[in-house]
């Protein structure tokens, strides 16, 4: 596909999302959380929705071939819906909580403070019960909380938000990796975990070739669509559990750093130049 038609498709989907967004913020979710129904039943109906919007909008990306992604199949230890669980996920791409989303049914995510205020993205994320993050002021790096940094509030409401039986996805990274290194991970949402006694679920996200890093205009766009892979790592159970923060979170970057590399080599190997084939000899 030619560079300047790949270039117009990634404008385009970055424009719809941002129109669809909206419209389903400030119009369709209200009339869908306003339909009459026990709590239970308009939490279910505002959770399917929120999964069938994140895979509409995968396969559209899909169908331009921006984006390659098949889902792959939940852990069987997975817990069941209705129980809150911590995601915990690597940080690549700009598209990473989208993939996430559509994967994992009912899936709340902890989201920037900046986001919550915006006119486009604020009622989308309020209605679904996302976690405002905590304000810039509170930061130590960008958009994480950890462990004494945390702002406290922001550590209550996803405690509580746990404890209410909402899966959360963060990313300890706070903010996108590297295009070869990942940043630092910060501890809160592994102690968010820890004090809702909920299970963690680590999943690791691959891509290739990288696309929508951070510090990445949305104009340079790989010369093809990027392959992105789920991976989930075995579920971390906490309760009834004697565990500390800081040392889970350690084992945990270690066992990200590792499966990173591993990325970078299978990446590398992909770009390398092919050899010509070997003309046949002259008798």
């Amino acid at each position: 596909m030619p560079k300047l038609l790949r270039i117009l498709l990634t404008g385009s989907a970055f424009l719809g999302f941002f129109l669809f967004a909206g419209l389903l913020g400030r119009l369709m979710l209200p009339l869908v959380v306003a339909l009459p129904g026990s709590p239970e039943r308009k939490r279910a109906r505002r959770e399917w929705f929120f999964l069938w919007t994140n895979r509409v909008f995968c396969v559209y990306m899909g169908m331009l071939r921006l984006v390659l992604y098949r889902r792959p199949p939940l852990p069987a230890d997975l817990p069941p819906s209705g129980q809150g669980y911590i995601v915990i996920a690597n940080h690549p791409s700009l598209v990473d909580v989208l993939l996430l989303g559509a994967t994992l049914p009912g899936l709340t995510s902890l989201a920037k403070a900046s986001w919550y205020r915006s006119w486009v993205l604020g009622p989308l994320l309020r209605h679904g019960k996302h976690v405002r993050g905590p304000e810039p002021r509170a930061l130590t790096g960008a958009g994480a909380i950890d462990g004494e940094d945390a702002d406290a509030p922001v550590l209550e409401r996803m405690v509580e938000h746990l404890r209410a039986g909402h899966p959360l996805l963060v990313f300890p990274e706070g903010s996108r990796s590297h295009e070869r290194t990942m940043r630092r991970f910060r501890r809160g949402a592994i102690e968010a975990a820890i004090r809702a006694q909920v299970p963690i679920v680590p999943v690791f996200i691959s891509v290739a070739p990288p696309m929508l890093m951070k510090h990445q205009p949305w104009y340079e766009v790989p010369p093809r669509g990027g392959r992105f892979t789920l991976e989930f790592f075995p579920v971390i159970e906490t309760a009834g559990r004697e565990l500390d923060a800081r040392a889970l979170n350690q084992e945990l970057k270690q066992r990200y750093e590792v499966r990173h590399q591993q990325m970078l080599r299978e990446r590398d190997a992909l770009e390398l130049p092919r050899s010509p084939p070997a003309l046949p000899s002259k008798a």
